[in-house]
């Protein structure tokens, strides 16, 4: 497996992977709501890639997880009761993450998220932050294995689902 930051060329195969994802979430208990086309809507996809911020883990089948990682606090977010001081650009935040369907319980989002974590330390951040859909139970699990702790509870709004309850959660990477 090949963890890496996505390159234009990928576009059409993150396409596809997200498309995939999707059609599975629309059917599951689990599921963060997205809806494919809004979000993730192709354009966001591209912009991702372009800036950086889009990080992929590739095996002999293909894409097999996929992220975002933007390099600074989301202004979504901006007024969240987080638990250490860091802000702006001293914060990393992850959106979209998903591991493929097919791949799911082969510990690939343990090893992504590794991942991500690292490479956010290594580009300096401080801090790394989410949200979850509340009731999104494994995605929690996942998150607080890897040592990210729950902030608060709050509306958010998405393109695609309007106003969503999420619980954002942060993780220290540097004192």
């Amino acid at each position: 497996m090949e963890y890496r930051r996505a390159k234009t060329e990928d576009l059409t195969g993150l396409w596809q992977f997200y498309r995939e994802v999707c059609a599975v979430q629309a059917q599951s208990v689990f599921s963060p709501g997205w809806h494919f086309g809004i979000y993730p809507a192709e354009e966001d996809l591209r912009e991702h890639v372009e800036a950086g911020e889009m990080h992929m883990c590739t095996g002999a089948e293909g894409i097999l997880a996929a992220a975002v990682l933007v390099g600074k606090d989301d202004p979504m977010y901006a007024d969240a009761a987080w638990l250490s001081d860091y802000r702006g650009e001293d914060a990393a935040v992850i959106h979209l993450f998903a591991v493929h369907p097919s791949h799911r319980r082969e510990g690939i989002s343990d090893r992504m998220l590794s991942y991500l974590i690292a490479f956010a330390r290594g580009a300096g951040k401080r801090a790394l932050r989410l949200d979850v859909v509340v009731g999104n139970m494994p995605a929690e699990r996942l998150y607080r294995k890897h040592g990210f702790l729950f902030v608060e509870e709050r509306q958010v709004y998405y393109e695609d689902t309007g106003e969503i309850l999420v619980r954002l959660f942060e993780r220290e990477l540097q004192k």
